[in-house]
C-alpha cells in the first residue's frame, strides 16, 4: 500500500527525504513539508525517533498513543491479578482454619456424645448422634460462648422493667469491681418466670467469648463463692457433667480415692490426684 504525507498527501518513496512521527498518527510527512530551516532538519533528523509532527505536537498532544494505552491496562491488569490472588488466598486460608476450627468442634462433641452415652445404662444406643445434631450443638455453643450465668444475686423490686434491668447492671457491677476492670456487659436476662421467694439466675451477655473468659477467671480470686460466675453450658454439656459428677461420687462411695474432678473446656473430667512428696523428711 504507497504511503502519502500527511501534510501534502504525496507519495512517499525511498528516494523522498521524510520523516515518520513517532506521536500518535505514526505517518509520514515530506521534509520540506515541515517548513523548517536546514539547521531544523539537520536536528530532526538526527533525532528522529523520538520526533513527533506538529499535529501530534499540537492541541492533541496530551493525547496517549494506542501503545500506551496498551501497555498502562497491561500493567493494571497484572496488578489487578496479583491483588485477586492475594485476595483469594486470604480467604482460602480463612476458609481452612475456620474448617479446621469446626472439624475439631466436631470431634470433641462426637467424642462427648461417645461418653455420654456409654456411661448412660438408660441410653438408646440405636439413636445415632447424626451430623445434623453436632451442627446445632456447635451453634447453640457459639451463641451461648458470649454469656455468663450468676446464682444467688437478689432480684430488683422495682416497678419498671428498666429500671429492673438498671438495678440487675448495677448489682453485677459492683460484685466485678473489686475483682479487676471488665467491660460492661450489652445486656443481662432473668432466666424462667417469675415465682415468689425464688430468684432466678441471671444471664450476662457481652460482646464476644474473651470477655466471658475473664470474668469467669476472676472466680480464682473471688472469696465469695456464692456469688461466683458460671458458663452459659447447652443441654448436653450439662447432662454430660451431670453424669460425670454422678460417676465420680459413686467411686467415692465404692472407697475410691486418688482421684478429683477437673474442669477442662467447661466440661469435667475425673483425673488422679497429684500427690506431693516432701523429700526433706526421711
Amino acid at each position: 500500500m504507497p504511503v502519502s504525507c500527511n501534510n501534502c498527501e504525496g507519495a512517499i518513496t525511498p528516494t523522498t527525504p521524510s520523516i515518520k512521527c513517532s506521536g500518535v498518527c505514526k505517518k509520514y510527512l515530506h521534509l520540506k513539508c515541515l517548513g523548517v530551516t536546514e539547521a531544523e532538519i539537520a536536528d530532526i533528523i538526527s533525532d528522529k525517533s523520538s520526533w513527533i509532527c506538529p499535529k501530534c505536537s499540537g492541541p492533541a498532544s496530551n493525547m496517549i498513543s494506542a501503545e500506551r494505552i496498551e501497555e498502562i491496562i497491561k500493567k493494571q491488569l497484572i496488578i489487578m491479578q496479583n491483588e485477586l490472588k492475594m485476595s483469594i488466598d486470604s480467604n482460602f486460608k480463612n476458609i481452612m482454619d475456620r474448617l479446621t476450627v469446626v472439624e475439631n468442634d466436631v470431634r470433641v462433641i462426637q467424642e462427648e456424645w461417645k461418653e455420654f452415652k456409654n456411661s448412660n445404662n438408660n441410653c438408646n444406643r440405636d439413636n445415632i448422634y447424626d451430623l445434623n445434631s453436632v451442627v446445632l450443638e456447635i451453634e447453640e455453643r457459639k451463641l451461648r460462648s458470649a454469656n455468663v450465668l450468676l446464682f444467688n444475686i437478689a432480684e430488683s423490686t422495682a416497678s419498671s422493667i428498666a429500671q429492673k434491668i438498671k438495678d440487675d447492671l448495677k448489682q453485677v457491677a459492683s460484685l466485678l469491681a473489686p475483682l479487676g476492670s471488665f467491660p460492661k456487659p450489652n445486656k443481662v436476662i432473668r432466666l424462667g418466670n417469675s415465682k415468689p421467694n425464688v430468684v432466678r439466675p441471671l444471664k450476662i451477655i457481652y460482646d464476644n467469648e474473651a470477655s466471658v473468659k475473664d470474668v469467669l477467671r476472676s472466680n480464682k480470686i473471688n472469696p465469695n463463692r456464692k456469688y461466683h460466675f458460671r458458663p452459659d453450658l447447652t443441654k448436653l454439656q450439662r447432662d454430660y457433667n451431670n453424669k460425670v459428677r454422678d460417676e465420680f461420687h459413686d467411686r467415692l462411695s465404692k472407697g475410691e480415692s486418688g482421684v478429683a474432678l477437673k474442669y477442662k473446656d467447661n466440661l469435667l473430667h475425673i483425673t488422679k490426684k497429684r500427690f506431693s512428696v516432701d523429700l526433706s523428711k526421711k
